[in-house]
Formats: C-alpha cells, structure tokens, sequence
C-alpha cells in the first residue's frame, strides 16, 4: 500500500469518525444477514478502537470529584480485564495440561504465544498491561489459532468480553488522564489508539478484498460499500495534498504570482 492509500495518514479526528461509520456498515449488514463470522468478528474491534479515539479526540477537563470518579471507574475496569485475562489464561493452561487429547500440542502452542510469562504482566502499570492485552487478543484472533480454539470449545465470548473490557479501562485512563491534567499520559495513549486502529482497519480492508472472489460481483459491491467510508477519505486527503502541491508548483514558477494575482 503506497504512502498515499495509508490510513495512518488521515488525522486522529478523521479515524474516530470513520471508524465509527465503518463500525455501523458491518452491524447494518450482521443485522440483514447472512451470518459472516469472520467479517462480524470486527464489529466488537472497531467499536473498542473507535471508544478509545473518541475520547482521546474529545478529551476535556475534569473537577476533583470527576478525578475521583475516572480513578474508580478506571480501577473496576482493570479488574474486569484482569478477571476476563484469567479465565482465558487458566482455561488454555487446562487445555495444555489434559493427559491426552487431540489438541494438546497446538493448545500448548497458542498458550505459549498468548501469555509467554503467564498472567504476572496482569500486576504492571494498567497502560503497560493493556498493551500486552491488545497483543494477547491479536494472538487469540490469529487464523492459525482458529481450529484449536474450536477444538477445545473456547468460550469465544471471553475474546470479546476482554477486548470491551481493556477498551473500557482505555477509555477511563483516557478521562483521568484528562481530569488530571497528565497531557503526557494522554498523547501516548491516544497514539496507541490510533496504532490499534490503523491495525484493525488494515486488517478489515484486507478481509474484504480477500472474500471478493473472481466474478462474484454482488461481494465485490457490498465489501466497496462496507470500507467506502475510508476510501472516501483517503481519496479526499490524496485530492487535497494534489492540489496543495500544484498551487506549491505555481508559487515556484512564478513568485510574482502570488502578489499580482
């Protein structure tokens, strides 16, 4: 994907809108059907990312009790997160340790890729923490990991849950952030939203070009329509950086022209 075509591109404001468009196309369609569980999947994702952008965008100021309330609210989400990350954490050691069984080496496998050092990342700072839990759920939506999970009848449920839940604790960081002042805290995390946005989206667009198979018209439509919201956009910026360079080009043929026009 050239620089030109790259969502990152696009400003912070941009993403939390467009994500949020995207996130409605894929629940109007869930919602006529037919089921699509690879492409609804993204439905739980884009809401979570967009939540996050919203608030980092709308960020305000907060008095002492809201302080208070953002810290509470920030400390019920973290324990919902660390309570959903030991399900999912206790339930593959489980899998892992069966005596026999058909899954064992690929349970061992995904556990050993989602949480390398078990659940002790559940004790570091909530941001440190959250990371780790957004690369947690990158591993537990791998495709590879798919057939396992089916395998040993994983909650998928859990994979949600978890993700609303650091979406939660993102944006109650994002508040107290805010209400305390901490413009530092709050630029890290709104850089870390949109980095998890630019890979949800890429990872949506790269889905809806691959269902599209040759001669299949109708999908071929119905996924342009789904991601129209960004192409639109990126358009629209690529139409803009064209005509700021070609008023730039004018300006270095001929000075003169901008105080004589």
């Amino acid at each position: 994907m050239s620089k030109n075509n790259s969502p990152a591109k696009l400003s912070r404001a941009q993403k939390a809108t467009i994500g949020r468009k995207l996130h409605d196309n894929l629940v109007l369609r869930a919602q006529k059907g037919p089921p699509e569980p690879a492409l609804d999947a993204f439905i739980p994702q884009l809401d979570a990312v967009t939540v996050r952008l919203e608030v980092h965008v709308a960020g305000k100021d907060e008095t002492s009790a809201a302080r208070a309330a953002h810290t509470d609210r920030s400390e019920k989400a973290d324990i919902e997160v660390d309570t959903v990350a030991r399900h999912i954490e206790g339930y593959l050691d489980v899998e892992a340790s069966r005596k026999s069984g058909p899954h064992i080496a690929s349970t061992r496998a995904l556990h050993a890729a989602a949480f390398p050092q078990g659940r002790a990342f559940l004790d570091d700072h909530i941001p440190d923490e959250n990371r780790e839990i957004r690369r947690v759920l990158a591993v537990l939506r791998a495709p590879e990991h798919a057939m396992t999970l089916a395998g040993i009848s994983f909650p998928m449920g859990w994979i949600d849950r978890l993700e609303s839940a650091v979406g939660e604790s993102d944006f109650a960081l994002g508040e107290r952030a805010t209400a305390r002042g901490a413009v530092g805290d709050h630029i890290s995390l709104g850089k870390d939203a949109e980095a998890a946005w630019v890979d949800v989206v890429g990872r949506l667009r790269k889905y809806l070009e691959w269902r599209i198979s040759a001669g299949d018209i109708e999908t071929a439509v119905e996924s342009r329509a789904l991601v129209a919201p960004l192409n639109d956009a990126i358009a629209h910026a690529k139409a803009l950086a064209a005509a700021r360079a070609t008023r730039r080009t004018k300006k270095t043929a001929d000075p003169a022209a901008e105080t004589t026009g």
